[in-house]
């Protein structure tokens, strides 16, 4: 399997490994859950989550031929150098500052050797440059001159770091990964086992299937359901990819559209409640709060984003003449909703956010909503088939079982490596000075212009995405760019929600945009047409992180009358943005009219009354004009007749 960016080690096919690295797998696995019971010490389910990050990643990714001997190499150099920290945490964590053994140096180069190269298989060469362009910096930063030199770091220094310190393998990071989203990506793996992936598809075809360009609508609605169980756009891309994209050129649309509709909607999963992605627990965690205050938070904007992306895909769908998916394609009213289908999809998911209204800790949660997953799974074989031998039905529940702890690991191995990674750079970053300095060039930036100190934690967020999967990105970003944002006086949870919304985005975002990418190889699509169709699409959306960043009150943090002022005025005027961005409404709208429709809904986000007053003025007034132009029959700001989409 090739590695890259944001490209999951369970894509495609799911790879063939000897029985005994399964069952390893799948013990790692319980190790994890064991750990979230209170069972295992802090110090050492990090050091094992990343051991066997590593072990899995050089499994999954082996190397050929004679080469497979430097495989086994590096496996028993990691079982060793983990079981030291395992053995070894007491005095480790008891002892004083930068004092190791020399056995330590020697098993510490082992352990950076082993994970450099994991990182390589499941992220690519980039990414090692990235690092070792990091750990140069660190090394040598006294040869640079000017604000971004520094005293330089021995290499002793940062070996123990990374070995023995608290930014390295155990470091916060890793922990987050190890006992937070380690346990979601389980979750979400038996709750797919169960039959969820399918059954939001079925839903959704039911809910948008029979409105004009229902197959772009059944994708975007997929794509929110899936998002809320995968929490990674290319994942999301080839879990709902495979059924959406194909529906959508059956029925007229272009390659190059159903792509784009596709990664969009499933970049947008990353940040829908009430199951984000990775990088939603890694806030929450570093920011000290409860998960459902991130969720909570992030409940108006990710919906202002699928309002802006249905009412696009639905525009387009007008513009060019495409249709409702026919009655043949579409599941029954029986089978869509069918009471099992539907319960052991809700009973799970509606356990696990009823236990997190209700304060209980996230890892708490997540363990009695994967036991009712289990027990419904358990349920479903028991009664199930009633006419196929009990024996053969408990061993088709031990092969899913199996099948959902092999691909839980997998997904565990490749997210413990992005953190890993990114703690990596994170280490550099802090210890260097790196993260002061770039935090004195926004807030100075910030202190004559505001929206240009956003503007630049935009683009950073952006490029950092676009050569990262999502979880890493934020890592890095927000040790970088979040202190300036609170130093401007912006609050925290907002200014880490900004960073989150524009790394996600990043995965639409050209040259890189790696949800692009997976999206064309299902589609055929080209990767340029296709990612200046999901531009276009998102467009409004881009826009949203600067509405509840100068306004908190779209984070819900005011009064319920506030709140609900906001969201309205906000969601008229991604709409507005988007009319005037598709350039559609019932017939294609005067390139004044967008001129309008663009300049009221600015009106319309910006905040304060005067500006919404005057946005819905401004909107109502061209609408008023562009519907009596579409009475009229007059179609002077465009094309006549319905015209197929590139």
């Amino acid at each position: 399997m090739n590695a890259s960016p944001e490209t999951g080690p369970v894509e495609g096919p799911v790879p063939h490994l000897p029985r005994a690295v399964v069952i390893c797998a799948a013990l790692w696995v319980v190790f994890h859950l064991l750990a979230a019971a209170g069972l295992v010490g802090s110090h050492a389910l990090r050091s094992v989550h990343v051991g066997g990050a590593i072990l899995l990643t050089l499994a999954v990714r082996p190397l050929s031929g004679r080469w497979r001997l430097l495989d086994a190499c590096l496996a028993c150099a990691t079982v060793i150098a983990v079981a030291y920290l395992v053995i070894e945490s007491e005095r480790i964590l008891m002892d004083n500052w930068f004092r190791y053994l020399w056995p330590e140096r020697i098993l510490a180069t082992i352990l950076l050797v082993a994970l450099m190269e994991s990182i390589r298989r499941a992220l690519g060469l980039a990414f090692v440059a990235l690092i070792c362009t990091a750990i140069a910096y660190a090394i040598w930063g006294n040869f640079i001159p000017g604000s971004f030199g520094h005293r330089g770091l021995s290499v002793d220094r940062l070996l123990f770091s990374f070995y023995l310190g608290t930014q390295g393998v155990t470091a916060m990071l890793i922990g987050i990964s190890a006992g937070v989203v380690a346990l979601f990506l389980v979750f979400g793996e038996f709750l797919n086992a169960g039959g969820a992936g399918r059954t939001f598809i079925n839903i959704a075809l039911r809910l948008g299937g029979r409105v004009r360009g229902g197959a772009g609508l059944v994708a975007v609605i997929g794509s929110a359901f899936m998002g809320m169980i995968s929490g990674s756009a290319v994942a999301n891309v080839a879990s709902t990819g495979v059924l959406t994209i194909p529906l959508m050129r059956k029925l007229g649309f272009s390659r190059n559209l159903s792509g784009s509709i596709e990664a969009v909607a499933s970049t947008g999963g990353q940040f829908m409640p009430p199951i984000m992605g990775p990088g939603a627990f890694l806030m929450a965690e570093l920011l000290g709060i409860s998960y459902l205050d991130v969720a909570s938070a992030a409940l108006i904007p990710s919906t202002l984003f699928y309002i802006g992306l249905l009412l696009a895909v639905y525009l387009l769908a007008g513009r060019h003449g495409l249709q409702p998916v026919p009655e043949n394609l579409m599941p029954s009213r029986r089978v869509a909703y069918a009471p099992w289908a539907l319960v052991t999809l809700v009973l799970p998911v509606g356990l696990l956010v009823g236990m997190v209204i209700a304060r209980f800790t996230v890892q708490y949660a997540v363990l009695w909503a994967l036991g009712a997953t289990v027990i419904l799974m358990m349920a479903n074989a028991a009664f199930s088939n009633r006419a196929r031998p009990a024996p053969e039905r408990a061993r088709a529940f031990g092969r899913t079982m199996a099948n959902g702890l092999k691909l839980a690991a997998i997904n565990i191995a490749y997210i413990g490596i992005i953190i890993a990674a990114a703690q990596m750079i994170v280490a550099v970053i802090n210890l260097s000075g790196l993260g002061a300095t770039l935090s004195q060039i926004i807030v100075m930036l910030g202190q004559e212009n505001l929206i240009l100190s956003l503007i630049l934690t935009m683009m950073v967020a952006i490029m950092l995405g676009m050569g990262m999967p999502t979880p890493a990105a934020y890592a890095v970003a927000a040790a970088v760019l979040a202190p300036p944002l609170s130093r401007l006086g912006l609050e925290t949870l907002p200014s880490h929600l900004f960073i989150y919304y524009f790394a996600c985005l990043a995965a639409i975002t050209p040259p890189v945009a790696a949800g692009i990418f997976a999206a064309c190889a299902i589609s055929g699509g080209r990767v340029m047409p296709t990612a200046g169709h999901a531009l276009r699409l998102a467009l409004p959306l881009f826009l949203v992180p600067f509405l509840f960043i100068s306004d908190p009150v779209l984070l819900m943090d005011a009064d319920m009358g506030r709140v609900i002022l906001a969201t309205t005025t906000g969601a008229v005027g991604v709409c507005a943005l988007t009319m005037a961005s598709v350039g559609f409404f019932r017939i294609p709208v005067h390139p004044a009219g967008r001129i309008g429709l663009g300049c009221g809904a600015l009106l319309l986000l910006a905040p304060g009354w005067e500006s919404d007053a005057a946005g819905f003025l401004a909107v109502a007034a061209v609408l008023a004009l562009h519907l009596k132009r579409a009475r009229r029959g007059i179609s002077t700001g465009g094309e006549k007749q319905p015209s197929r989409p590139n």
